[in-house]
């Protein structure tokens, strides 16, 4: 049994088996079952670009859409918060970079990207088939302060249809989570920025709590996606082959 979890590529521990079945840091494994820099950084970008180009299409484009759809009084009672600004697009490219930078095990970061795939897929169709739209309060000049200026922007930058589910929630939490497997505490701070974008999506009038919801449990999908891959392949693709 011990022999078999040291092979098991899901488990917490960064840990690879050794040329004699025994558990070896991730520091010390093979490079082959690595991924390089240029492979993470090269499908990760890539990733983005198709992200931002089908979520500012959709975003964009002429659909009907309803204020009311999905807003509760726990809607209205949110406060807005501009300053909370300050923890929603940065914090989104953060995880991202943290994310890509990070992932060391090539099946993991492979899982990953395929759970990102998922969620770019199903979050296009939630933002194109659920007809909602947040009822911004519009933030006009002279602003008060930065964070004013800033948030304007988000909301000149950001549509304000594509709502359901919160794309933002869904991916920095799914790579957080997947993240935590491979770093340790590199996936745990990733986690407590996602928390703190999450909470910022309502405070800054981006997003319904039902979307943040959605977000939620398409990040819990992915990550079940991305793990559940390894169970299915073959043993010899579990592990990373030379590039």
């Amino acid at each position: 049994m011990a022999a078999a979890d040291s092979e098991d590529p899901t488990l917490p521990t960064p840990v690879h088996p050794g040329p004699r079945g025994e558990p070896e840091p991730i520091a010390a494994a093979r490079p082959e079952e690595l991924a390089s820099g240029a492979y993470r950084w090269t499908i990760g970008l890539g990733l983005a670009a198709i992200q931002s180009a089908i979520y500012f299409g959709v975003g964009h484009a002429h659909l009907s859409r309803s204020t009311e759809l999905l807003r509760t009084r726990l809607d209205d009672a949110i406060p807005f918060w501009p300053w909370t600004s300050w923890c929603y697009l940065p914090f989104y490219a953060a995880t991202f970079l943290l994310a890509v930078g990070g992932f060391r095990r090539r099946v993991l970061f492979n899982g990953a990207a395929g759970g990102v795939v998922l969620v770019m897929i199903l979050g296009a169709l939630g933002h194109v088939f659920v007809g909602a739209e947040y009822p911004r309060p519009i933030l006009y000049p002279p602003y008060p302060n930065l964070s004013y200026a800033f948030m304007a922007w988000v909301q000149h930058v950001d549509p304000p249809g594509n709502v359901f589910p919160s794309l933002h929630v869904a991916h920095t939490t799914m790579l957080a989570m997947l993240l935590i497997r491979d770093r340790p505490r590199l996936g745990r701070v990733a986690l407590v920025m996602a928390t703190m974008l999450a909470a910022s999506t309502l405070t800054t009038k981006q997003h319904f709590v039902a979307d943040v919801a959605g977000g939620y449990a398409l990040a819990f999908l992915g990550r079940a996606f991305a793990l559940s891959r390894f169970s299915i392949w073959p043993a010899s693709w579990r592990r990373a082959r030379p590039r």
